[in-house]
């Protein structure tokens, strides 16, 4: 038993011996003594203070400490803390893209937990995985995601609140590959919210098999200026179905979609016309009904910046942005599609001038048709961020990371109902003891 605000119990205490001592001093009827005349005595009864060796009226007594003491332990909030283990541990699993678990590393990991231990799974995003852990560990399955180490801090700092009441210590297990892809600008400032170093167990990595991989099976006209882009790329694909990248200048048919399914392939959708697109840029109409476009002076892809007077009359279908318009509305979006992905581009091309043949434009297609999910990176971190994540020192005592301020103690309002009943009953029991 703990109180989450102690120093209201010390008040009452010392409440109550005030009230002890103050019925040591008894109210009685003087002893009578003989006046020569009543004119100036007051009509009123007779009494006089003097201390007593034992407390008066002890019914009265008992009721009045025993409401001081209830609001007392009312406001100083007793709690029942559960018995506390001395260290406690969550374990981030990488199960990202770059992760590449094998058979003797998952008996490995299933060394790292104990009864009571958390689990935080992590790609781009972070779940805390409930029940057993140890069946959960050999479930586990490789997404395709790109991974994100700021997801699975952010998890395991919420996992740790939840620990931090049964156990003394909490530390981090990260197991992950490390991969440089996995870190953006806020790991490091999400790292400083954990106190104490974080243990860190490397993961094999997966072998970028898409490196300086770029062949285009390109499907539509031949005087189309795509078809010279692709071919100045050097990635024009010989056989039709060879290609890692099928860019359709039109709508996809079944056909296209089968193939993008069966591997880890990417459909590029890049309409002709704005209206093959299934959204359209709501800027108003013109007198003769037609859609009205807006213009807008480039568009990024990754590292690709593409600078020409486009004429926007469309957008493209949701889902991850992967190119955006110098404005910042979304350009092309891809989804999941089987083990591959679909891309819808909502950028018109130029029949007409250089644009076509132009560097950028080239560095915009190349950009486009990277590996689904986006260029892969799966080269280690540097030695400073990993020395940066392991930290040091030994662990915190998680009395320190604790709020008391939200705890709440489920005997307040009981112990606050008995305060106010023996309020309520002492004048009834001071008018009958009175009489």
């Amino acid at each position: 038993m703990t109180f989450l605000a102690p120093w209201f119990l010390l008040a009452a205490v010392a409440a109550s011996a005030g009230v002890v001592a103050l019925h040591f001093f008894a109210r009685q009827r003087p002893r009578a003594a003989i006046l020569p005349t009543a004119r100036f005595v007051p009509d009123l009864p007779a009494r006089s203070r003097g201390r007593s060796n034992r407390p008066a009226d002890l019914l009265l007594l008992a009721m009045r400490v025993m409401g001081v003491l209830l609001a007392g332990l009312a406001f100083a909030q007793p709690i029942r803390e559960p018995s506390r283990r001395p260290l406690a541990r969550v374990v981030a699993i990488d199960i990202s893209r770059a992760a590449r678990p094998d058979s003797a590393f998952a008996r490995q990991l299933r060394t790292l937990f104990r009864q009571g231990d958390v689990l935080v799974v992590f790609d781009s995003a972070a779940r805390v995985v409930r029940g057993s852990v140890l069946d959960s560990v050999r479930t586990l399955v490789r997404s395709t995601a790109r991974g994100s180490l700021s997801a699975g801090l952010i998890a395991s700092l919420r996992a740790r609140d939840s620990l931090s009441r049964d156990a003394d210590s909490v530390e981090l297990v990260l197991v992950s590959p490390l991969a440089i892809e996995e870190w953006d600008a806020a790991t490091a400032s999400i790292r400083a919210l954990w106190p104490g170093p974080i243990g860190l167990e490397r993961m094999p990595a997966m072998v970028d098999t898409t490196k300086g991989r770029l062949a285009i099976d390109f499907r539509g006209d031949d005087a189309d200026p795509l078809r010279a882009t692709v071919a100045l790329l050097g990635a024009a694909s010989v056989a039709s179905d060879s290609g890692a990248v099928r860019l359709v200048r039109g709508i996809p048919t079944a056909a296209d979609s089968g193939w993008a399914r069966q591997a880890d392939r990417v459909l590029l959708a890049w309409p002709v016309e704005a209206s093959e697109v299934s959204q359209r840029v709501a800027k108003g109409t013109t007198e003769g009904g037609r859609l009205e476009s807006d213009t807008v002076g480039g568009v990024i892809a990754g590292d690709a910046m593409l600078v020409a007077q486009f004429s926007r009359s469309a957008s493209p279908s949701s889902g991850r942005v992967i190119a955006r318009w110098v404005d910042g509305e979304p350009a092309a979006t891809e989804v999941a599609l089987g083990a591959g992905c679909l891309r819808s581009v909502a950028v018109p091309v130029e029949n007409r001038g250089d644009f076509a043949l132009r560097k950028s434009t080239r560095d915009f297609v190349a950009e486009l048709s990277a590996p689904c999910g986006g260029r892969r990176h799966y080269t280690p971190l540097p030695d400073w961020a990993i020395s940066l994540l392991a930290g040091g020192g030994p662990a915190r005592k998680t009395a320190t990371l604790r709020r008391d301020r939200d705890r709440r103690s489920p005997a307040t309002p009981w112990l606050l109902g008995g305060a106010l009943l023996t309020a309520a009953l002492e004048p009834l029991v001071r008018r009958t003891r009175a009489t």
